[in-house]
């Protein structure tokens, strides 16, 4: 049997290990599709869960979306890039930190390392330029 959301298989279990998502059939209950979400105006409930602070409000203006992303790896690095992917779509605190700091890393080898390169070989470009126009070869 596979996952309804996410397509894994989930062997003998009804609950995925993948996206956590409960695949039981339970009378007429289901999750909306993608489509009956973003058309619903109303309170609904996650599936799972039993807790008020489960409830989510959907209205024209203000719409929870959860986006699941597999990136079909199963090394320590894709499963890392993926928590840390899924940590950014929930706005984690900690995905953002780490964020900042990666887009402040690029920036420095940017202006550290790039600029003054390109800064050198324009300097050398016209060094050779003025050494060739003195020596009149142009």
């Amino acid at each position: 049997m596979q996952c309804r959301r996410c397509g894994k298989d989930l062997g003998n279990s009804s609950r995925c290990s993948f996206c956590g998502f409960e695949n039981s059939q339970e009378g007429n209950v289901r999750e909306m599709t993608r489509t009956e979400k973003n058309f619903y105006n109303g309170v609904t409930i996650d599936v799972g869960e039993t807790n008020s602070d489960s409830q989510k409000n959907y209205s024209s203006g203000t719409r929870t979306r959860t986006t699941f992303t597999n990136l079909n790896g199963t090394g320590f690095f894709s499963r890392l890039f993926e928590k840390f992917l899924r940590g950014l779509m929930n706005n984690s605190l900690i995905a953002k930190i780490i964020a900042g700091l990666i887009v402040v890393a690029l920036a420095g080898i940017f202006f550290f390392v790039a600029l003054p390169i390109m800064f050198f070989m324009l300097a050398l470009g016209i060094a050779l330029f003025m050494y060739a126009r003195f020596t009149g070869k142009i």
